[in-house]
């Protein structure tokens, strides 16, 4: 994978999107993953990918049957959508 091509894992900036299944959120919610989503992995022996992560949430975020407010939520990966840091966002930090 290209290094410019941002991908799931721990301190990636995410949108969650809706799914066939899973969880239904309200307005596309955007967060920060701070962690594994239990061990739940799929795939063959020695190439498992991990199908959920727990995200905390920018804003207070609902779901579309009205639950809700969560700050945080384990999330199935297929509902995340990396979002890109702009460098100057990313070198603002560096000291």
């Amino acid at each position: 994978m290209p290094p410019d091509v941002p991908v799931l894992g721990i301190g990636a900036v995410v949108r969650v999107v809706p799914s066939d299944r899973g969880d239904q959120w309200a307005d596309d919610p955007i967060g920060l993953i701070v962690a594994p989503g239990g061990a739940q992995l799929a795939g063959y022996a020695g190439a498992g990918v991990r199908v959920a992560w727990v995200v905390e949430f920018d804003e207070p975020a609902y779901t579309t049957d009205g639950r809700g407010p969560f700050e945080r939520a384990t999330v199935q990966s297929r509902q995340l959508v990396p979002i890109p840091m702009e460098p100057e966002t990313v070198d603002a930090g560096a000291s």
